[in-house]
């Protein structure tokens, strides 16, 4: 369980984010503040993995309380309606930076990256949640051969099951760890890990050939050549 606290001047949008926090179910929103300085006391008392915080703030700027808890090693994901701090916040290492009005598809891509970095920094394998229907279900990406995407539908394609959920490609890509997964054609990601075999115009993954097109070879051939 993700454990995270939501700092925001604007009691709408705290809402909203407490809203979309419900429905994740490896995250529990502790506390929402409407003053950094409020949270900064909770961030000294409690366990916190993941700050949801704001930027405009009348009391002090969101980057500036973001250097003030560096030394904390909190992650931090900027949430604001301006795109004028999107290079210094991730200057500041920040986990992710999400635009108002936040979607709950991109709110919930943020908490899988933080919940992918939490469990691998805690010697867990490395794992994000994608729903199936109406079921959460925990993909284990040591698990994963390939993903095949068919317009917003995603199929995840493990030894011994596929799992199917709604999330395009690119969403699925800005969530996976980036040392781990490749795109190798406008419908496949496959897992470096997995690749048996590489030819001019395709890869072998377990027991599957899957197209590699021309514009992912090289970048391909980085990755697992180096």
């Amino acid at each position: 369980m993700l454990h995270a606290i939501a700092i925001d001047d604007e009691p709408a949008a705290l809402e909203v984010l407490s809203r979309y926090a419900d429905k994740v179910p490896f995250l529990q929103l502790d506390q929402t503040f409407t003053s950094t300085t409020n949270a900064l006391a909770h961030l000294h008392q409690h366990r916190v993995d993941l700050v949801f915080l704001d930027i405009q703030m009348p009391d002090l700027l969101g980057t500036d309380f973001a250097r003030l808890v560096a030394p904390l090693q909190k992650s931090i994901v900027f949430t604001t309606a301006y795109t004028d701090y999107a290079l210094e916040g991730f200057a500041l290492q920040a986990l992710d930076y999400l635009l108002k009005p936040i979607e709950f598809p991109r709110f919930l891509q943020t908490c899988n990256r933080a919940y992918a970095q939490t469990t691998a920094q805690s010697g867990q394998s490395s794992s994000i949640f994608v729903k199936d229907g109406y079921d959460w279900v925990r993909v284990e990406l040591g698990e994963v051969l390939y993903m095949q995407s068919d317009t917003n539908l995603l199929f995840i394609h493990e030894p011994t099951r596929q799992i199917t959920t709604r999330m395009t490609i690119a969403e699925m890509l800005a969530t996976l760890p980036a040392d781990q997964f490749v795109r190798v054609h406008k419908s496949y990601i496959v897992a470096l890990r997995a690749i048996r075999k590489l030819e001019r115009h395709q890869v072998t993954v377990g027991n599957v050939t899957i197209p590699l097109a021309g514009s992912y070879r090289e970048v391909l051939e980085q990755r697992l050549l180096g």
